[in-house]
């Protein structure tokens, strides 16, 4: 009986092959995966420009406009004088700051309070707001401390010369104490006054400055 073998000279080249091709195959993947990170990066970095580009193009388009006002108003030879300059001055001292009131409350607030209601009526400013209540908390004490932190508060507090609670109540909510309550801020009279004439004092000043009157 004669036995045969078969001896594949090719199969160190055809080992060597594959590493080559696996090479290859691998260095196309990278290759195409950088390329594919520096498109996304290109058209974000295009979308970037063009974002800026607007905010810069709508800020010119804003400088020009105000020179053409400024323009026009020299053009007119009208000058604002020194009464209409001190009275909007004055104006711009005395009113009342709400938005940086709110603000302020905003950043006075505690994590598990919330402002649920805003109303300005008659000089009287009231907030309605509702927090949780701990098993070791006292309703009065939650209520009180935040009375005292409006009224620490320069920002907020400034214009006000009373607050007090005005209602309180609570619910449960399965095992958690819901309490909402009730402040009533008086503002000063003062600024209430100037808060109610400072419009037409504004028009007026503004009329003379524009009309030359």
């Amino acid at each position: 009986m004669i036995t045969q073998f078969t001896i594949n000279l090719n199969k160190g080249e055809d080992i060597a092959e594959r590493q080559v091709r696996r090479r290859k195959r691998f260095e196309v993947i990278t290759m195409t995966v950088i390329f594919i990170a520096v498109v996304i990066l290109s058209v974000f970095s295009y979308r970037q420009h063009q974002s800026v580009q607007a905010i810069l193009n709508a800020k010119q388009a804003i400088i020009r406009d105000i020179d053409r006002k400024l323009d026009s108003l020299k053009k007119t030879g009208k000058n604002i004088s020194k009464e209409d300059v001190l009275a909007l001055a004055k104006l711009e001292r005395e009113r009342v700051l709400w938005t940086k009131k709110f603000l302020s409350l905003g950043e006075l607030l505690p994590q598990e309070m919330a402002l649920t209601y805003v109303e300005f009526k008659n000089n009287l400013l009231l907030l309605k707001l509702i927090t949780t209540v701990r098993r070791d908390e006292k309703e009065f004490d939650k209520v009180k401390e935040m009375i005292d932190r409006l009224r620490a508060s320069p920002l907020f507090f400034h214009d006000f010369v009373d607050m007090k609670l005005k209602e309180q109540h609570q619910t449960k909510v399965e095992d958690q104490t819901i309490l909402a309550f009730s402040v009533l801020c008086s503002i000063e009279k003062g600024a209430a006054v100037r808060g109610e004439r400072s419009a037409g004092e504004r028009r007026s000043a503004v009329a003379r400055a524009v009309g030359g009157g």
